[in-house]
C-alpha cells in the first residue's frame, strides 16, 4: 500500500466507496490525512466510514475531492455532490493526480531512480501494459502493474526503483489535471463509453490528456491508422515538448510499421511474430507500442524480444479454451464493443459467431467484411434487433438469449460439419444485462465448454 506524509492533515473527501475508493481510503488513513466518504450505496453506508452530512458539511474546508471513476462529474449526468463540491470551489482530482501527488513528494520519483508507463485507448490497453509487466521483470526489473487492470494505484507496493506500469481509463482521465507519465501509450480509439461522454470528440479529448504534461524528457507513443485521431496527433505541438513515436500498419514510414507477421524499425525488421498466444495482426500492433516503449527506456534487445515470446496472453481475449473433435472454442469475452470483435473475426475461418449483450453502438457495419469468415451468429443477451438489422442479409443469425443454450445449439450444429468450426464468443457488447462484468460472462462460457 502506498502512504506519504505529503497527505498528512489533508482534508480529502473520497467520492464512492468501491475497490478503488476502498483502497484509496486506507492509504489516506495510514498517511494522517482527515478523510471523509461519500457513497450512495445503503449498504455501504451501513458497513464502511460514515457518509459526510451534506446539508451541514462545510466543502469549502476539503483539500481534494477524489470520485470514483466510475462516477459523471461533467453535464447533466454528474453526481449531486459533484455540484456542491464545484459550488465550493473544492479540487476534483483523480487518483491519478493524488499519485502524482505522491510521486512529486519522493526521491526515488525525483532522482529518476522510478519511472510511470502509461497507456490508455479503446483496446488492447490491458495487453500492452501486461506484456511490458512480463517482459521488464524477466529483465529483472522491480514492476507494480496497476490502474484500469485490477489492482488500484494505492494498492500498489512501494517502489524505491523500477517502474509503475498503469492501465488507464478515460473515466480517471476526465478528472485528471497533473498526472505525468514518462512513457505515455495511446494504443487506438474507437466508439465506446458514448453514455459517459456522449460524443466521440469528448471520448477522444479524454483519451489526450494522457500527453497533457509531458515534458522533453518523457515519450509519448501513438498508434495512429485511426481516422479521427489523426487531427488531434497534429495538434500536439511535440516538437519543443517531448518525443512522439508513431505506429501503424498501414504507414511503412512510420516510426514503427507491422504487417500481419513482423514488425519494422523504419525499415529494419526488428521482430517476426512466434508466440501463438499473441496471435492476430491486432497484437502486431500492441507489441509495436511495447516494442517502442522498451527503446525509449534502451532495453530493446534479444532478451525483450525473448520476453515476449514467452508471454501467456491474457484470459478472455481469443483464449483457446478447448477443441473437441473438429470444434475449436475461443473465449474473447473482453470484446465488449464492436471494434474490438474484429481481430477474432478476422483471424478465424468457419465461425459459429456468439455476440450480443449491450451494445455500446448502433453502427455494426464495421464487421460486414469479415463475415465471410462467419457461418452463423447466435445472439444472446437482451438485445437482439440491432445485429439482426447489420447481419441478417449477409449470413444465417438466430437470437437464443441464454450463454449456455447457444454453446449447444452451436456445438450440436457443428458435428454436422465437415470442415473445422471455430466457436467464437465474442459479444461485440458489454455485458451488464446479463453478467456482472465480462470476466464473469467468459467464465460462464469455460465453465460450459468444459462440462461438454
Amino acid at each position: 500500500m502506498i502512504t506519504s506524509t505529503v497527505f498528512k492533515d489533508k482534508k480529502i473527501l473520497i467520492l464512492g466507496l468501491g475497490i478503488t475508493g476502498l483502497n484509496l481510503y486506507k492509504a489516506m488513513i495510514k498517511s494522517n490525512a482527515k478523510v471523509y466518504t461519500w457513497d450512495d450505496s445503503n449498504n455501504i453506508k451501513n458497513n464502511l466510514p460514515k457518509n459526510v452530512n451534506l446539508k451541514n458539511f462545510n466543502f469549502s474546508q476539503l483539500d481534494y475531492c477524489v470520485p470514483s471513476p466510475g462516477i459523471p462529474t461533467k453535464g447533466l449526468d454528474a453526481h449531486p455532490v459533484i455540484s456542491l463540491l464545484k459550488k465550493n470551489r473544492v479540487k476534483i482530482i483523480s487518483e491519478l493526480d493524488l499519485f502524482q501527488i505522491y510521486l512529486n513528494s519522493s526521491i526515488n520519483y525525483l532522482n529518476g531512480n522510478i519511472k510511470i508507463i502509461a497507456a490508455t485507448g479503446t483496446n488492447g490497453k490491458s495487453t500492452v501494459v501486461s506484456i511490458m509487466h512480463h517482459v521488464l521483470q524477466k529483465l529483472g526489473y522491480q514492476t507494480s502493474l496497476i490502474g484500469n487492470i485490477g489492482k488500484s494505484i494505492f494498492q500498489s507496493k512501494v517502489l524505491k526503483n523500477g517502474f509503475y506500469i498503469i492501465e488507464v481509463s478515460s473515466y480517471q482521465l476526465e478528472t485528471t489535471s497533473i498526472f505525468k507519465p514518462n512513457i505515455s501509450i495511446l494504443t487506438n480509439i474507437s466508439d465506446d463509453h458514448m453514455q459517459r461522454h456522449k460524443t466521440f470528440n469528448e471520448y477522444i479529448k479524454q483519451k489526450f490528456k494522457i500527453f497533457k504534461n509531458l515534458t522533453k524528457s518523457d515519450l509519448a507513443i501513438i498508434s495512429c491508422d485511426h481516422q479521427l485521431t489523426k487531427k488531434y496527433i497534429n495538434k500536439l505541438s511535440y516538437k519543443d515538448k517531448f518525443k512522439l513515436i508513431k505506429i501503424s500498419g498501414k504507414n511503412k514510414r512510420s516510426n514503427y510499421y507491422y504487417d500481419d507477421l513482423s514488425i519494422y524499425k523504419r525499415t529494419q525488421l526488428i521482430y517476426r511474430a512466434s508466440n501463438s498466444n499473441l496471435y492476430g495482426r491486432h497484437n502486431l500492433e500492441n507489441i509495436s507500442l511495447v516494442l517502442a516503449a522498451l527503446s525509449g527506456i534502451n532495453q530493446l534487445n534479444k532478451y525483450s524480444l525473448k520476453a515476449i515470446a514467452s508471454f501467456k496472453g491474457l484470459p478472455h481475449r481469443q483464449e483457446i479454451v478447448k477443441k473437441i473433435d473438429k470444434t475449436l472454442f475461443i473465449n474473447d469475452s473482453k470484446a465488449t464493443n464492436i471494434e474490438s470483435s474484429l481481430p477474432a473475426l478476422r483471424s478465424f475461418k468457419n465461425i459459429y459467431w456468439i455476440c450480443g449483450g449491450i451494445p455500446k453502438s448502433y453502427n455494426m457495419d464495421s464487421a460486414i467484411p469479415f463475415l465471410k469468415n462467419v457461418k452463423k451468429i447466435y445472439i444472446i443477451g437482451l438485445e437482439k434487433k440491432i445485429f439482426f438489422d447489420a447481419f441478417e442479409k449477409y449470413t444465417e443469425i438466430v437470437y437464443v438469449k441464454e450463454m449456455k443454450k447457444a454453446i449447444k445449439t452451436a456445438f450440436l450444429n457443428s458435428k454436422k460439419e465437415k470442415k473445422i468450426i471455430s466457436i467464437l464468443l465474442s459479444p461485440a457488447a458489454a455485458s451488464f444485462d446479463q453478467y456482472k462484468n465480462f470476466e464473469t460472462r467468459g467464465n460462464a462460457f469455460k465453465k460450459c465448454v468444459k462440462s461438454l
